[in-house]
């Protein structure tokens, strides 16, 4: 498998991640551990079960981070886009095939991201094949339990610190439009403006369950006048080379729709 590299972008293919650009029939996300801190497949084993798995099938676009997103060492701007592709990496999930070869369980929190937001945002669900079924299992205590009692349970971690705060709000928001019964398509359309509109701290529309009122950063939803609350998202900034959490955006904006639909 191929690792990004700065001096082959003429290579690349650059397609937004959106519904109408990126299609379950033509597209491909691959969901994979990373077996060591450097090189995420050194034996190539993950590499040659896609092979043989996708091979045979019609598909025109293959996304896998290793090779689709800026590796260490990054340049400060190679940093922005790094930060960026993580922000909508929920839409390449979402609006993209899924496919993984996972190897004997472990308590990994990207990998169980990739689960929930595939198989909650989809109407056909996913295969319940065995070395899946423990993290879709996970999936449904999220909607028991919460989000943190089922990852401190499980032992679940994350390399980064600030990727598990991020996973986090995005998992207890998606886990609360489910409990709240919206339907797929508003939940997919919901999430598709908190990826491409991450400036909007405030999101108002209209959905099928009625009115929606979403503050990301304070962590409250209102659905018909109803207050909800979930882990507010973190505000990371870049600045000086490097990422920042800010304690209070520095501008609110606000994104209303007539309607998801």
């Amino acid at each position: 498998m191929t690792k990004w590299s700065r001096d082959r972008l003429d290579d690349y293919i650059l397609l937004p991640a959106a519904n109408g650009y990126v299609s379950r029939d033509t597209c491909f996300f691959v969901s994979h551990f990373w077996h060591s801190k450097d090189d995420p497949d050194p034996e190539g084993v993950s590499l040659r079960l896609h092979q043989e798995s996708l091979g045979p099938q019609s598909w025109n676009y293959i996304w896998v981070d290793w090779t689709c997103t800026p590796q260490s060492p990054r340049t400060p701007a190679e940093e922005v886009y790094f930060a960026s592709t993580l922000q909508t990496m929920s839409a390449i999930i979402r609006n993209a095939a899924f496919t993984w070869f996972y190897p004997p369980f472990e308590p990994r929190l990207w990998i169980l991201y990739e689960v929930a937001e595939y198989a909650l945002t989809c109407d056909g669900g996913i295969d319940l094949f065995p070395d899946i079924k423990e993290y879709l299992k996970h999936v449904d205590e999220m909607l028991t339990n919460g989000v943190r009692t089922t990852l401190e349970k499980h032992g679940y971690r994350s390399t980064y610190e600030s990727d598990k705060e991020f996973l986090v709000s995005w998992l207890e928001l998606l886990m609360l439009t489910k409990k709240l019964r919206l339907d797929t398509l508003d939940i997919r359309q919901l999430f598709d403006n908190l990826t491409w509109h991450r400036m909007a701290g405030t999101l108002i529309c209209n959905t099928t369950r009625g009115t929606l009122h979403l503050c990301r950063f304070e962590g409250v939803l209102e659905l018909n006048g109803v207050r909800h609350t979930f882990t507010p998202f973190p505000n990371w900034v870049f600045a000086n080379g490097k990422l920042t959490l800010e304690s209070k955006p520095s501008r609110d904006k606000t994104l209303t729709t007539a309607n998801l639909h």
